[in-house]
């Protein structure tokens, strides 16, 4: 029912398509789609491992409710958004709003929500309304930046690869919007209830303090920063020491003090920042169309968001380890 087309930002990663782009070989009703995706989990779960990163195009995908459906429908398992730093709202029971942090602040590179010890398999964008310019989600894959990363110093590389990293970070009691990390506690952890956060913070391995003002300082326990993805057996960048150093910056937060070695000593912050520049030089970054949709292996591909202007409204869902 899918054909491939080609995407003129596409890259060549290995010999291998990245993203794999697929679109309707012919109009098709949208019963009739979905009654075709319910035969593609394997599949498609296939070829993001292949790949790395699906686009759809042209699919009868009109509404929230249809990308959510597509997910349910494909075999993607739900999973809560608990522990992410972006400011979000829920549009169904399973999709949210993407980062709705304002439309001039970049979103630096990241594996979603790396800085918890069991993050997403995957990670979907769905394009209710494009924007008028700009507001791209680049990707880049992770064991390319890894290689980037050790050329720039391979002292730190190990090192971190050796300690992990900790991420420190201020959160509000309320969302902040205007932050690209203005997710407050109580959207974090799901509650309104200090306790029941406390809990579930002890069950992360963070530790915290209460301020005065209502806000709370947590630091996770250490996670690795470099993996071995265990199908393919490449290593990742899989951390958000990047978007942490770089773009973890608000009123409550200073981002050269947001990450930090898993032995407690500082990172090196100009290595991070070449970093980030080998990210942007690696990615591919499409025009978002209407009902596109976006399936992204989390465990093998970063995401970053570039500003832009008019409206805009991507919508976004993860799905757990299975």
């Amino acid at each position: 029912m899918l054909k491939e087309f080609r995407l003129e930002e596409q890259r060549s990663v290995d010999d291998v398509l990245f993203p794999l782009c697929l679109g309707l070989e012919e109009t098709v009703e949208k019963e009739t789609f979905f009654a075709w995706a319910v035969t593609q989990g394997t599949e498609w779960k296939r070829l993001l491992l292949h790949h790395g990163a699906i686009l759809l195009r042209g699919c009868p995908i009109d509404e929230p409710a249809d990308f959510e459906r597509l997910l349910d429908d494909v075999g993607f398992p739900r999973m809560p958004y608990v522990g992410g730093a972006a400011p979000r709202t829920a549009v169904t029971s399973r999709v949210l709003t993407s980062n709705e942090s304002p439309p001039s602040e970049p979103i630096p590179f990241h594996h979603e929500m790396a800085q918890v010890p069991n993050p997403p398999a995957y990670i979907f964008f769905y394009c209710d309304l494009p924007p008028e310019q700009g507001g791209q989600t680049p990707i880049v894959h992770s064991h390319q930046v890894y290689k980037r990363f050790v050329g720039i110093n391979q002292e730190f590389a190990a090192k971190v690869e050796r300690t992990g990293v900790r991420y420190v970070r201020v959160m509000p009691e309320e969302d902040d919007p205007t932050s690209a990390i203005g997710r407050s506690w109580k959207s974090t952890f799901l509650t309104d209830s200090k306790d029941v956060a406390e809990q579930k913070m002890r069950q992360l391995g963070t530790s915290w303090k209460w301020l005065g003002d209502g806000n709370l300082l947590t630091e996770t326990a250490t996670v690795p920063a470099i993996r071995v993805e265990p199908r393919s057996q490449r290593k990742t960048f899989f951390n958000s020491m990047v978007a942490a150093y770089t773009g973890w910056v608000d009123s409550r937060n200073d981002p050269t003090k947001s990450v930090k070695c898993g032995d407690g000593s500082p990172v090196d912050g100009e290595v991070l920042v070449q970093t980030g520049q080998a990210m942007k030089e690696e990615c591919v970054a499409f025009t978002w169309q209407k009902g596109d949709v976006l399936l992204i292996d989390n465990q093998l591909v970063l995401h970053s968001r570039s500003p832009f202007s008019g409206k805009r409204r991507i919508l976004a869902s993860i799905s757990p380890m299975e």
